[in-house]
């Protein structure tokens, strides 16, 4: 487990909680944190580069859509994610290089198999000097 995220009590699918000092950073330590929860961040190394982007209608929805991308990139292309560099964001738009590997199942071992990030919950707010999330996987 890693300093910028914990794991919260969910019935039947996975909950985390995350935390940044700043907007970009809580993107960031969500996707980080959804990376770390599939194999263990320290088990991806950065050997290729990909161009991410979302949109939404919210800075939530933007988040959740992103996280979904990140999905589909891992689920249809195999591609895990260690590392993140914000090129663009606003409240309704993302646009990162991602850098990580493709999933080796020689190397990588599946912790968490998630399906999708979903919207039960979401909200994005300002607690102290953090910027904190709480985001529902379904596994």
């Amino acid at each position: 487990m890693h300093n910028f995220y914990k794991l919260i009590p969910h019935t039947a699918d996975l909950g985390i909680e995350v935390w940044a000092d700043d907007l970009v950073g809580l993107y960031v330590n969500s996707a980080r944190a959804l990376f770390d929860l599939i194999v263990g961040l320290n088990n991806i190394e950065k050997k290729e580069k990909q161009i991410v982007s979302a949109d939404g209608i919210d800075k939530e929805d933007l988040l959740i859509s992103f996280l979904n991308e990140l999905i589909f990139l891992f689920a249809t292309k195999k591609f895990l994610f260690s590392d993140f560099q914000v090129g663009e964001i606003s409240d309704t738009r993302i646009r990162i290089t991602a850098e990580g590997e493709k999933f080796d199942p020689d190397k990588h071992e599946i912790i968490h198999e998630i399906k999708a990030a979903t919207y039960h919950d979401i909200n994005i707010e300002k607690v102290n000097n953090y910027y904190v999330t709480r985001i529902i996987f379904d596994v």
